[in-house]
């Protein structure tokens, strides 16, 4: 199975082919998460747990599918609550304009040198943004861009949640910025399958555990 088959006309990922997906524990309901497609018609799998222990509706939370959310719990899906409420990293800065306001101006080579310095791009400041919720909200795209396109070289948290509950591809959408919510789609389903893939590379399994963990 390829990701065009799933995903027609979506973009390709560095993940074309999930031909190990019931390896990695995937479920045809982890995949419509994922892929945040419209949910298989046959229920098998619903509660399915995947390497890292997550159902399809654990998934669901932290990727902030609020529409699959909805369709999940009305279903009876299991899942550990904790995670939609969880935000992801705090910030240990007593104020944002270290690296928070770089970010409203769209200043990258400022977050550039911040980052050289030892800054952390994922750190929140009172609204629960990190800095790029910041580049996205004040419509600097091509800064945004940048950053997206090097969310490993920055150690990005791309499901980062704000104090609204909105990961930056919430933000994307919600604003109408559709090549980057695509982008961001991209992101994170190269993040999962890369994380699940090293679960299977260390030979670890937590599809067992009762209760999914943050």
């Amino acid at each position: 199975m390829t990701l065009t088959t799933l995903c027609a006309g979506r973009p390709i990922t560095l993940f074309e082919r999930i031909d190990d997906r019931a390896e990695l524990g995937l479920s045809d309901w982890h995949l419509c998460v994922l892929f945040d497609e419209a949910p298989p018609l046959d229920p098998s799998g619903l509660n399915q747990r995947d390497l890292a222990g997550d159902t399809p509706l654990d998934m669901a939370y932290r990727l902030n599918r609020s529409g699959l959310i909805d369709t999940l719990e009305s279903l009876g899906a299991q899942g550990n609550p904790q995670i939609r409420g969880w935000a992801g990293l705090g910030s240990f800065m007593p104020h944002d304009k270290y690296i928070h306001l770089p970010a409203r101006y769209g200043n990258v080579k400022t977050l550039q040198a911040r980052y050289r310095l030892g800054a952390s791009l994922n750190d929140r400041d009172g609204l629960g943004n990190t800095p790029l919720h910041w580049l996205l909200l004040n419509g600097h795209l091509k800064a945004a861009r940048y950053f997206i396109d090097r969310a490993m070289t920055f150690g990005l948290d791309l499901g980062a949640k704000n104090h609204q509950g909105n990961t930056l591809r919430n933000i994307a959408q919600l604003n109408g910025q559709h090549e980057l919510a695509q982008r961001l789609l991209a992101a994170e389903i190269d993040n999962c399958l890369r994380a699940l893939r090293l679960w299977q590379d260390m030979r670890l399994n937590h599809a067992s555990t009762t209760v999914s963990t943050l």
